[in-house]
């Protein structure tokens, strides 16, 4: 829990030092961190020239379960990213987009049994996933349409993660497609 407030304290610190930008992004991923959906806002800081940060928070809700098996695994995914955008200039639309991110993921560790026998709260845990991120972004200096492509590694996971889905996400690449709104 203190990873979690600390990364929202600093998501907190960097949009309130980048007030006056104004660069707002809204916008769906699909595949990406989520791995399947994602809702995202971003907002661009300036840093030099041909630098900007890009610090991220998204939110995926989709109840996930094993038909076969009959148990649930999570119901929502938190992806929260720190980007870093490389340009030919201030005015380029066009990003080289480079990033760490830590994905804190729903899933179920348990239930308790009522007086009846039946199953009256399932209990949840946060997984923590960190990703590293390569890809472009297109994005315009006034705002506008926004769109990004990026390739997506998985390079660590907790120890309650990869109890309960084991180590395999380690041997795959992700894709992710974004598409929103920049204002």
């Amino acid at each position: 829990m203190k990873i979690l407030k600390s990364i929202f304290f600093l998501l907190f610190v960097l949009v309130h030092i980048s007030s006056a930008q104004k660069k707002n992004s809204v916008y769906v991923e699909l595949g990406g961190n989520a791995v399947f959906y994602s809702f995202n806002y971003d907002r661009i800081i300036q840093l030099s020239e041909k630098l900007k940060i890009a610090p991220r928070v998204g939110l995926m809700y989709l109840p996930l379960s094993d038909i076969k098996s009959n148990k649930t695994y999570g119901d929502f995914n938190i992806p929260l990213e720190l980007n870093l955008l490389y340009a030919k200039n201030s005015e380029s639309k066009n990003f080289g987009e480079f990033g760490v991110g830590l994905n804190l993921i729903s899933m179920k560790n348990g239930y308790t049994i009522g007086p009846a026998d039946e199953v009256v709260r399932n209990n949840s845990k946060l997984a923590r996933v960190t990703t590293f991120r390569a890809g472009f972004r297109h994005q315009k200096p006034q705002g506008g349409l926004m769109y990004r492509i990026g390739l997506l590694v998985p390079i660590l996971q907790d120890e309650f993660s990869e109890k309960r889905v084991g180590d395999d996400i380690f041997y795959r690449l992700y894709g992710g497609l974004s598409l929103g709104w920049t204002f």
